[in-house]
């Protein structure tokens, strides 16, 4: 019987009927039954234990049990990466000239980021998925088979990269002669790839399908025009080598898009930097920001700052894109998330690469809204287009570099 039961009802003919008791019961002497009847005492019933201790009770146990989900969600931690919205920062500020007249603009080429959350805990994995402007991606897709100190140094040494073909860039769009093409070099395999197995880091591919390869966009371009599963014959400087070879690879497809070609390597131009002093410097800081996505963002700064006038037209503007030294602006990853950051400052105008594709443009117009223009453009010159369209004072570029050609 339950502790809440009600005892349980007498026979008929018992209820109202005394029982005789002796003195062991009583612990009394004898007397009459009336007496008996006003003197009885109630047999002693077990404890009962307060209703409130045993809710209390429960609700301590339910507590510290939610205490420990919740803290072990915490604890356990995915294989995934996220890519969640970064920031778009002013790149002006981040370029310095030293040696000749600089013009500050008061205009804004903003670079954007994507911030990158590496294995994120049960909890925030629950949380990002519901997040549409996040992705979450199997970590091994995003780091492949580095650690994250080895993919944080490979990104670093490509915002190097980068920051010196910008430079290179923006000085030959004033009339200098500064670099060289030399084919692309390949400076990492991705796992399970296409690529694996048939390069290294360290070759040099020279040719396509016949067509030469003079920037890393060029293969990045002509691949974005393939689908999985054809094939592509490579001209190959192996590394270490002299001698050139033809190598034949069928391509793969994206993780993320599976109707899209995948290679699997890590391409950068293979350049010379030809012996030239234009008689000042031009620097670069760009902090602890990894990746070569800003390339296009520094060119047109340095322009802007060794140039009269606004190239903005005194609007801000939004950049992000690879620059090769032919001019040619390749595709970059996480522009969903850095849409959405640009979006989210109010910012006008996103110049984003063509080479993205346009099925790719269309979601980043949806996730623009109406507050956000998307401008694709597929080179520099596009880009100088763009923003003479906005107002900006771009003929100064031609200006300057007839002046010096």
């Amino acid at each position: 019987m339950s502790l809440d039961q009600p005892p349980a009802d007498l026979p008929d003919g018992q209820a109202d009927s005394p029982s005789h008791t002796d003195a062991s019961e009583t612990d009394a002497p004898e007397m009459g039954a009336a007496e008996n009847l006003a003197e009885a005492t109630p047999a002693e019933e077990a404890p009962v234990a307060p209703k409130s201790n045993l809710t209390r009770n429960i609700i301590i146990g339910l507590f510290l049990f939610a205490s420990v989900v919740i803290a072990s969600g915490f604890m356990f931690k995915t294989d995934y990466v996220a890519l969640e919205p970064g920031s778009a920062r002013d790149t002006e500020p981040l370029v310095s000239i030293e040696g000749t007249e600089e013009f500050p603009s008061d205009g804004e080429l903003f670079f954007t980021t994507v911030r990158l959350n590496q294995f994120p805990s049960l909890w925030e994995y629950l949380w990002i998925s519901m997040d549409d402007d996040s992705l979450l991606l199997p970590a091994e897709n995003v780091l492949g088979d580095r650690s994250v100190e080895e993919n944080r140094e490979v990104n670093l040494q490509l915002m190097t990269d980068s920051k010196d073909i910008a430079r290179a860039v923006a000085l030959e769009a004033l009339g200098y002669d500064v670099i060289a093409s030399n084919g692309i070099l390949i400076v990492e395999i991705v796992a399970d790839s296409a690529a694996e197995g048939e390069f290294e880091p360290g070759d040099i591919v020279r040719q396509a399908d016949g067509q030469v390869l003079s920037s890393a966009n060029d293969l990045v371009n002509y691949l974005a025009t393939l689908a999985p599963g054809d094939e592509v014959t490579f001209v190959v400087q192996p590394v270490g080598e002299v001698e050139t070879e033809e190598r034949t690879v069928a391509l793969g497809a994206r993780d993320d898009d599976p109707e899209r070609a995948f290679l699997g390597v890590g391409p950068t131009d293979q350049i010379e930097f030809l012996d030239f002093d234009p008689g000042f410097d031009v620097e670069i800081d760009s902090g602890s920001v990894g990746g070569p996505s800003a390339g296009l963002a520094f060119t047109l700064a340095i322009l802007d700052q060794l140039t009269p006038g606004e190239l903005t037209g005194g609007a801000q503007v939004a950049v992000t894109g690879t620059i090769g030294i032919d001019g040619s602006v390749g595709a970059v990853g996480g522009v969903p998330q850095k849409t959405a950051a640009v979006r989210d400052l109010g910012i006008e105008y996103f110049i984003v690469p063509t080479a993205l594709g346009e099925e790719q443009i269309a979601v980043l117009e949806e996730r623009a809204g109406d507050s956000l223009e998307i401008i694709p453009v597929a080179t520099l010159d596009e880009a100088l287009e763009v923003l003479d369209r906005l107002g900006g004072d771009v003929g100064v570029v031609d200006d300057f570099e007839a002046a010096t050609g």
